[in-house]
């Protein structure tokens, strides 16, 4: 309930945009680096999103998918999740 912007990559413009703004009313920005630019320009907001997908790469489960249900593998994110941050509380 307390979302209201969601940053996403620019793969997902045209399906995902459609969904979120019919299904939720969120708003949506695309991260994309200019046209102009050539090489590696850092984005704003991404380094939590590939820092989020280096963590979960340390889960064995998680390396492949290898759930039958989309339910499961998510019930699998959220615990992957959780051991990760309760490793960092504790530490």
């Amino acid at each position: 309930p307390d979302l209201q912007k969601i940053t996403a990559d620019n793969g997902y413009k045209i399906t995902f945009i459609d969904y979120v703004i019919k299904e939720y009313k969120w708003e949506v920005e695309i991260a994309q680096k200019p046209e102009s630019a050539q090489g590696f320009i850092p984005q704003k907001n991404r380094w939590q999103v590939e820092r989020s997908f280096g963590w979960l790469n340390f889960k064995r489960r998680l390396f492949r998918d290898v759930e039958k249900t989309v339910e499961s593998a998510e019930a699998m994110l959220e615990i992957a999740y959780l051991s990760i941050f309760l490793n960092r509380i504790t530490k």
